[in-house]
């Protein structure tokens, strides 16, 4: 089976048509690279939250989340593995495993909340703010990076659906695919009203 290509960000960038399905019609991405991106995110964090927090060296946390800001935005605007440092890294990884392909759609949207809170991190850090607010923002911030990378949970996707079913976000053109199914079944329903609309499983 043919290895997917490091900037595979499209179904027309796929390998091989029997690596993903004939009716995906939209920007995709693998979901074992944007696992793996994370674990790297979660162990810089984690190294840069301990230096803070036991030996009350910041300079290191101060760093790491400009950083972090710089390659969400870049992983939103220009994909996986264009200009993003950890996206290309995560996929080189992971490059001998079958991919997963998901909608790039939902990933995007939880990494544009990602850069609000690495944007208020930066803030944070840099104006040498301590105590509970930077310490219960690193929490969160670690807890969801561990929750993508460990159970492949993806909170901002999980949110997503609740926009998208709740009519705040327009339901895209094709359902995209999200890892354990957690968007297919929302965007599918808020799409089902709206006129012109094509199922994607009846869609080639």
């Amino acid at each position: 089976m043919a290895r997917a290509p490091l900037n595979s960000g499209t179904v027309s960038a796929l390998p091989d048509p029997l690596d993903q399905p004939s009716t995906v019609h939209e920007a995709v991405m693998n979901e074992r690279a944007v696992r793996a991106t994370a674990g790297l995110m979660l162990i810089t964090t984690v190294i840069a939250f301990s230096l803070a927090f036991f030996l009350q060296n910041f300079l290191l946390l101060k760093i790491i989340t400009p950083v972090l800001f710089v390659d969400f935005t870049l992983r939103v605007f220009t994909g996986m593995t264009r200009f993003s440092p950890f996206g290309i890294l995560g996929t080189l990884l992971v490059r001998n495993q079958k991919p997963e392909w998901v909608g790039a759609a939902q990933k995007r949207f939880a990494w544009s909340i990602g850069i609000a809170v690495a944007l208020l991190m930066t803030v944070i850090t840099n104006l040498n703010i301590t105590g509970a607010l930077p310490l219960s923002f690193c929490v969160m911030c670690m807890s969801l990076m561990w929750m993508e990378t460990a159970l492949g949970v993806c909170v901002g996707c999980v949110i997503y659906k609740w926009l998208v079913r709740s009519g705040v976000m327009q339901a895209p053109q094709f359902a995209p695919a999200c890892a354990g199914g957690v968007c297919d079944p929302a965007v599918s329903a808020a799409r089902a009203g709206q006129p012109g609309s094509r199922s994607v499983a009846g869609s080639h």
